[in-house]
């Protein structure tokens, strides 16, 4: 009787079992892991906004000039420093003088020359940016230094002229980043970096082997480069899609101050129409626009929706779009 069981359950068990059960694939045979995907950073992270938690230790301060020191007239040498916040995958500081469109900084490990200055008060701001130009909103991603081109007047007049090109650094301030306006033949530039020159590779001047020479005798002339072969005509591109680009954001650093449906607010007027007041410190897409120059203005209203004194306080600026 156990021998006609055991010969029952077998085929059952055959049955049961997966197919390819018993044959083992080997391991070149089996499908390649995909690849993990390509952590980003959280300055090039488009998923994390301005206010992040990631850029809480982002600081930015001025390192040169000092604040209310002369420098020579017509340029002054800047120097920044940055901790906490890595300028890569497109992230950058903006230097704003005076109240002017900003000028865009990628790379603050040499000291930057920023000319076409005249003589008087001047105000410069560094503000740290994503890649795609929005604030960091960080308490520390904000700096202000205060400074003379040329002597300073001496007297009345020197303390009348600081008080209308410098913020009270203690009182709310509100500075304009976006959109970028288009900066005036006279305005502030960043000088660009002399070419650094290649080292220059001479022929050997002395008749020793060992440098270069034959036994008394000039080193023959090298022979001529071998020309590179023709390389097939490329095929033109295929035509790109026209697609319409979005439209662009409003966006600003906000110091001393909150924004809030209780507190300050900032009003916008774009093209002589004035949109909603802005609650919350964040950026505002612009409504579409037609291509070509708009004007835009923001001012910084307190809580009783007047307007807070400060010549940097109210921003004009004129921008383009594609």
């Amino acid at each position: 009787m156990r021998a006609v069981a055991v010969a029952l359950l077998l085929p059952s068990l055959a049955l049961a079992a997966p197919r390819g059960a018993g044959k083992a694939r080997p391991a070149s045979a089996r499908k390649p892991a995909a690849p993990a995907p390509k952590k980003l950073a959280p300055e090039e992270n488009p998923k994390l906004g301005g206010a992040a938690r990631a850029f809480a230790k982002a600081r930015i301060r001025v390192e040169a000039p000092g604040d209310r020191t002369e420098v020579a007239t017509g340029e002054v040498t800047v120097r920044l420093a940055i901790t906490g916040y890595a300028l890569a995958g497109g992230a950058h500081a903006h230097l704003i003088v005076d109240n002017q469109p900003a000028l865009q900084v990628d790379d603050v490990s040499r000291p930057l020359t920023i000319e076409n200055l005249p003589p008087g008060p001047h105000l410069l701001r560094a503000v740290l940016c994503r890649p795609w130009h929005e604030v960091v909103k960080a308490p520390h991603a904000f700096a202000l230094v205060r400074f003379w081109s040329g002597r300073r007047t001496p007297g009345r007049a020197g303390t009348v002229a600081e008080q209308q090109a410098w913020p009270d650094p203690r009182r709310a301030l509100l500075t304009y980043v976006l959109p970028l306006g288009t900066p005036r033949a006279d305005d502030a530039r960043i000088a660009a970096a002399a070419p650094v020159a290649a080292a220059s590779v001479g022929a050997p001047t002395s008749n020793d082997p060992n440098l270069g020479g034959s036994n008394g005798t000039d080193p023959p002339p090298p022979p001529p480069p071998t020309p590179p072969p023709t390389p097939p005509p490329t095929p033109p591109p295929a035509p790109a899609r026209a697609h319409r680009a979005r439209p662009p954001a409003l966006d600003f650093y906000l110091s001393r101050a909150k924004l809030g449906r209780r507190s300050y607010k900032v009003r916008v007027v774009l093209d002589r129409a004035e949109l909603q007041l802005i609650k919350a410190w964040q950026p505002r897409r612009l409504p579409r626009l037609r291509p070509g120059r708009h004007h835009i203005s923001i001012d910084l209203l307190d809580r009783r929706a007047l307007k807070v004194p400060g010549a940097l306080n109210r921003t004009d600026r004129t921008f383009h779009t594609p």
